[in-house]
Formats: structure tokens, C-alpha cells, sequence
């Protein structure tokens, strides 16, 4: 059986689904006072997260949630946990969310594609962890941790401890580190400006190594290794350790020591003291070069 419309109707039907209300984006405005040293969590998949450190004893976040997205909270007065939950076929794209922190909290960031922009933070503790995102971090920190897959790292934070770890991506590190460094990459450039140094260990495998430190600890230690890849590290002339560098296929130049290589077989070889001898450095490359700066 067919069922015919007349004409005229048609127009009216239109107007009809014109009426109809139009999806729109969720806005979100949360915000929870916690108590200093208490615990800040965020946690979404997609889209971008910004993070932004203020002097108010409360926590603020804000932005847009595409439709179909929801928030999940929990809140104490020494915890605030926000979550981004998506539903399984999700597309609509992610949120885009801005995080205020006061000082000396804890805070800790998860994403899987969303980049995370943390600056003029003031934290006890940051850990930030993204999976295909970009990792930019700028402000204070008592120890960080910054883990991403596919994405750069570039942490200019003041912070006596801190980890960053890449994959595939590239390592920036500066800003004021001291304290204890670890920085690893397997594709990627490692670039790390610290001050007083008490450990530096960083591993890389096909990246750029280019290292300096202000200072080194009495009994402190650096540590580099790499594969396929050059190092250059940049020491001041007074400092106290003793220097270990090997190189199985790469040159080896250093402004103190004197390189030795095998009558037979390739691979060079340097080991010295530097001042007192009171820490240890131990560069090793396997078909890149390595080089020592000491400032005169």
C-alpha cells in the first residue's frame, strides 16, 4: 500500500525538522577547593588538555565535551579526579579542557592522542603520561615523571628530580633540572641542560645525545649510552670524576684524557681523572662519535 503526501505538505515537513534542536557541545565549569598536598587526576582520550598553575586553594576545570562525551568526578578534600568517558564509537571528536592547579599538589595527567600543555605550575609532584600526544611542561616541580609514546617532550622545569621517556619522539629538557635526570628515547634527540648534578643516566638508541651539566655532586655520576647515535657532553673545567668513554666504531674527542684504540680491530677507548676524581662519567656509543666539553 502507498501512502501519498500532498504537495504542500512538503514545505511544512521541512520547517518541521528545521525545529528540531541542534546537537550542541557540553560545557563544562567544575571547580573544588583541596587541601595543600592533596591529589589532582585528569584523565581524557582525545582533543587537548591545558594546565595552568594559579594561587587559589582550589582546583578549576573548564572547556567543552563534543556530544556523547561525558564527565565522570570524584571529589574529597585531599582528592579531585576528573574523567573523560567516551562511548565505544566515538565521532565527535575529543574535549578541549583547561586544568587550574594551586600550589603543592599532587597532579597526575593521563591522555591517549590529546596533547597536554602544562605551564606556571608550582606542584609537589607531576606525572603526566600520553600515548600519541606532545608533552610540553613549564614551571616548578618537587619530581616529575613525563612519558610519551609517539610524541616530544619539552619539560623547562625546575625540579630536582625528574624521568622523561619517549619513543619516537624527541626530548627537551631544561629550565633549571638538578638533582637526579633520567631522560630515554629510542628515535629520537635528547637534549638536556641541567645545573648541580647528582645522577644523569640517559639510554638512547638512533637520537642525537647533546648534554650539559652546570655542575657535578661530589660522588656524583652521569651515565650515557647510545647505539647508532652521537654524544656530546658539556662540563665545566673545575669538575671532579673519573671519565670513562668508549666507542666501538665512532671517534672519540675530548678536551682532557688521551683516546687510546687497539693495534687490531676497530673501536677507541678514554679513561682519565678530571680534578679529585670524586664522581664517575661513563659515555659509551657504539657507531657514533662522542664528544667532551670541558669550559676553560
Amino acid at each position: 500500500m502507498n501512502v501519498c503526501f500532498p504537495r504542500r505538505a512538503l514545505p511544512f515537513a521541512a520547517l518541521a525538522l528545521l525545529s528540531l534542536p541542534a546537537w550542541a557541545d557540553t560545557r563544562v565549569d567544575e571547580r573544588h577547593a583541596i587541601a595543600s598536598g592533596g591529589r589532582v587526576e585528569l584523565s581524557n582520550v582525545a582533543g587537548k588538555v591545558v594546565v595552568r598553575g594559579w594561587d587559589r586553594n582550589e582546583v578549576q576545570l573548564t572547556g567543552t565535551l563534543p556530544d556523547g562525551l561525558t564527565l565522570k568526578q570524584e571529589k574529597s578534600a585531599n582528592r579531585v579526579r576528573w574523567e573523560v568517558q567516551y562511548p565505544r564509537r566515538n565521532n565527535s571528536g575529543g574535549a578541549t579542557l583547561e586544568l587550574r592547579v594551586p600550589r603543592a599538589v599532587e597532579l597526575q595527567l593521563g591522555t591517549v592522542s590529546a596533547d597536554l600543555d602544562i605551564s606556571a605550575i608550582d606542584v609537589k609532584r607531576l606525572q603526566a603520561n600520553t600515548v600519541s600526544g606532545d608533552l610540553r611542561a613549564a614551571g616548578r616541580s618537587g619530581e616529575s615523571t613525563l612519558n610519551t609514546v609517539s610524541g616530544d617532550v619539552d619539560a623547562q622545569l625546575q625540579t630536582t628530580r625528574i624521568d622523561a621517556r619517549t619513543v619516537s619522539g624527541s626530548i627537551r629538557a631544561g629550565g633549571g633540572l638538578s638533582g637526579e635526570i633520567g631522560a630515554t628515547s629510542v628515535s629520537g634527540r635528547v637534549g638536556v641542560e641541567a645545573g648541580r648534578t647528582q645522577r644523569m643516566v640517559v639510554e638512547t638508541v638512533s637520537g642525537t645525545v647533546e648534554l650539559s651539566a652546570a655542575a657535578l655532586a661530589p660522588g656524583g655520576r652521569i651515565s650515557v649510552e647510545s647505539v647508532s647515535a652521537p654524544i656530546s657532553l658539556h662540563l665545566p673545567r673545575n669538575v671532579s670524576a673519573q671519565l670513562s668513554v668508549n666507542s666501538f666504531s665512532g671517534s672519540i674527542q675530548s678536551d682532557a684524557g688521551k683516546v687510546e684504540r687497539p693495534r687490531y680491530g676497530p673501536g677507541s677507548s678514554l679513561d682519565t681523572r678530571l680534578g679529585n676524581g670524586d664522581g664517575d662519567i661513563s659515555l659509551e656509543s657504539h657507531s657514533g662519535g662522542v664528544r667532551v666539553r670541558l669550559d676553560r
